[in-house]
C-alpha cells in the first residue's frame, strides 16, 4: 500500500513513484542482499534445517531487515502477514496475530510468517501476548 502526497506544487504521486521504486528493486534471494554476508549465511543456514524459529532482526533504517525476512518467508514457502506495529500498538492487534498463527497455513504454504515492522512501538501488554508464541 502507498500514500499518495500532495506536494506544495500540487505533484501527486511523487511519493508512490518513490516507493514503487525501492520495492521493485527491492532483493529477492539470498544472494542479492549486499553488505550484509555474514549474516545472510548465518540466515541461511538455519532456515535450510526447516526447523521453527523466531528472528529478531534490529538495526537502522534502511539495512534490510524487512528485505531479509521476506526472503526468509520465500525460502520456507511461507504465508506472510506483515503487520505496522506504529499503527497497531496494542494488546488487541496482536492478540489477533497470536490467534493467525493458531490456524494451519493453507494451499502452497508450509508455514507462517509474520512481520511486525517498528516493533519498537508496541505496549508492553502486546509483547506480554507475543511471548508465549515467540519462545514455542
Amino acid at each position: 500500500m502507498v500514500s499518495l502526497v500532495v506536494s506544495s506544487r500540487g505533484e501527486e504521486g511523487r511519493r508512490e513513484e518513490m516507493s514503487e521504486l525501492h520495492t521493485k528493486h527491492r532483493p529477492k534471494e539470498w544472494d542479492q542482499v549486499i553488505g550484509q554476508g555474514p549474516i545472510i549465511k548465518s540466515i541461511a543456514a538455519v532456515v535450510k534445517e526447516k526447523r521453527n524459529r523466531s528472528f529478531c532482526l534490529t538495526g537502522p533504517s534502511g539495512v534490510g531487515k524487512t528485505t531479509i525476512a521476506r526472503i526468509i518467508g520465500k525460502e520456507i514457502q511461507a504465508d506472510i502477514v506483515e503487520i505496522d506495529a506504529a499503527t497497531n500498538t496494542g494488546i488487541d492487534a496482536m492478540r489477533s496475530v497470536t490467534s493467525l498463527l493458531s490456524y494451519s497455513p493453507i494451499g502452497k504454504f508450509k508455514a507462517r510468517l509474520v512481520i511486525i515492522d517498528e516493533a519498537h512501538s508496541l505496549s508492553k501488554q502486546a509483547w506480554q501476548s507475543l511471548l508465549k508464541v515467540v519462545e514455542e
